[in-house]
């Protein structure tokens, strides 16, 4: 493989996390160095927003863009780890400028500065979009539950929104299906390689397969369990507020241990989660394990296996690794290879056990 970057873009919901989750695993497999950034993560290289003063709008927006992606291509150039980048090419930057009311052609030219600066880096992008953007939505919204009202009021209450009349849920569907537009136009430009996946049909193995062949990297399949096996796992576990969180030291993007920095500005003693006791689910549902109720995630998600009693959990940079005692699951910890963005190491006992399929 020659690029040291991977773009992977999209409209929300498009698949964009749990599509970089999975080159990643799979470039590990292959033998390569990568990193991961999550779109949400904090702190986050490139994440522009940071540090801007509200108060002057989104005039500074672009320039502290580039600065960043700058920045971002020269530590990059000195390191031979792939770097997967999700969101923050395109949408991230396109969004918050097309709702200010920044006009396409002002957009194009970040853009076009940026593809300059990421030049040195090989940069080849995976992009995926569903010609109905409406039934993305409400799949969305039947998937992350009343987030997506924060999504709309954002959308109402730019100045874009506004200028438009978008209200509700079908303006902020055409709020995306602009953005869309923007990020079409722009991919036809690009002088690097790219590749556009209509993955409305929801054949995923059938796209990974198309990804794997745009990389030149054959794709390995992880382990497979039986629904013995992952019936094991299944159960009521919770937190307490007793059990001490703690901070996996994890691994900078260059690989240095820093154990003392803060996670996502938080101190030591800040628990994940504010309530005293926590209860989520874990149940087998076709053929997989599935993490219901689990604090600030998705009501629902996908845990994926990648090595003995460890699973990521889907779309996520977090792991759940199991503790056994005489053969029987008894524990869950929750862990991250990369990310500081939040606290690690909670550990939650496992109450009963689930048979439900």
């Amino acid at each position: 493989m020659d690029t040291r970057l991977i773009l992977v873009e999209g409209c929300p919901g498009s698949g964009k996390s749990s599509t970089a989750q999975f080159l990643g695993r799979q470039l590990q497999r292959a033998g390569h160095s990568c990193r991961w950034y999550y779109e949400e993560e904090r702190p986050h290289p490139l994440a522009a927003l940071k540090g801007i003063d509200r108060s002057k709008g989104y005039r500074e927006f672009g320039t502290a863009a580039l600065i960043r992606w700058r920045d971002f291509v020269r530590r990059a150039r000195r390191s031979k780890e792939i770097t997967i980048v999700e969101s923050h090419f395109f949408q991230n930057l396109i969004t918050p400028l097309l709702r200010a009311n920044v006009k396409p052609e002002r957009i194009g030219k970040v853009v076009h500065k940026m593809a300059e600066f990421v030049t040195p880096l090989r940069p080849m992008m995976v992009y995926l979009h569903q010609p109905d953007y409406a039934t993305t939505m409400r799949r969305i919204l039947d998937e992350r539950g009343a987030r997506i009202e924060h999504y709309i009021r954002l959308s109402e209450n730019s100045a874009y929104g506004k200028r438009h009349g978008l209200e509700g849920f079908d303006g902020l569907v055409q709020s995306w299906v602009d953005t869309r537009t923007l990020m079409e136009q722009l991919i036809e430009d690009l002088e690097f390689p790219s590749l556009s996946i209509d993955n409305s049909a929801g054949n995923w193995s059938a796209y990974l397969e198309q990804i794997g062949e745009f990389l030149s990297t054959p794709f390995q399949p992880g382990p497979a369990l039986s629904a013995d096996a992952l019936t094991a796992y299944a159960g009521t576990y919770t937190y307490r507020s007793n059990t001490a969180p703690r901070r996996a030291a994890g691994t900078t993007r260059f690989g240095r241990m820093n154990v003392n920095r803060r996670v996502g500005g938080l101190p030591r003693s800040v628990a994940l989660h504010h309530q005293k006791e926590v209860e989520f689910t874990i149940s087998v549902k076709q053929g997989e394990l599935v993490l219901r109720d689990y604090g600030w995630l998705w009501p629902t998600n996908r845990l994926i296996p990648i090595d003995k009693d460890i699973f990521d959990i889907r779309s996520w940079p977090f792991q759940l690794h199991f503790e056994r005692e005489a053969g029987e699951i008894v524990a869950a910890t929750r862990q991250s290879e990369t990310t500081r963005w939040q606290i690690t190491g909670q550990r939650y006992p496992r109450l009963a056990g689930m048979t439900d399929t």
